[in-house]
């Protein structure tokens, strides 16, 4: 009885820690890193109706897996209101720029070289990534979603009928 006690609580101390993310509802916090030219570009000036924040990095293999899909969002939506600021975590600058060319990403590049220590990834609560959330308003409506789900929330948000 005492093993499965241990077990269980073991159990409970993993779910507690993923549950420590950003919830529906919460604010957003500000993120300001450099872009691809070592400009800053804070989230706060970025005039969008929706902001998709992804969390990602070159060397996360399902981060880029996934990067052709949020580009195929970005195109679909950017007109009618959805910004991608999507946030590497990534120490090397070259390998982080190589792999924004090979994928031909549209948006917003920022780079926190702190990678999972940098403020954030601590001030979104990120502990793994590809991680994605979507803002309006300053407040996050998405979180730990699939893309399929978040452009469930994008379609609605932007009052767009889904294609077939």
């Amino acid at each position: 009885m005492r093993i499965f006690s241990l077990m269980v609580l073991g159990c409970l101390c993993i779910s507690l820690k993923s549950v420590g993310q950003l919830a529906i509802g919460d604010m957003a916090p500000e993120i300001k890193l450099p872009d691809t030219s070592g400009k800053w570009k804070p989230l706060s000036e970025v005039k969008s109706t929706l902001v998709l924040v992804d969390f990602w990095a070159a060397w996360c293999y399902p981060c880029v897996k996934s990067m052709p899909d949020v580009v195929k969002l970005y195109e679909k939506y950017h007109a009618k209101g959805l910004e991608v600021y999507a946030v590497s975590l990534d120490k090397g600058y070259y390998s982080w720029i190589d792999m924004c060319r090979q994928l031909k990403l549209p948006f917003i590049l920022v780079n926190d070289a702190y990678g999972f220590g940098g403020t954030s990834c601590r001030d979104y609560k990120v502990s793994s990534i590809p991680n994605k959330m979507l803002i309006k308003d300053g407040k996050i409506i998405g979180a730990n979603m699939s893309l399929y789900d978040l452009e469930k929330i994008i379609q609605k948000e932007l009052e767009v009928l889904p294609s077939h």
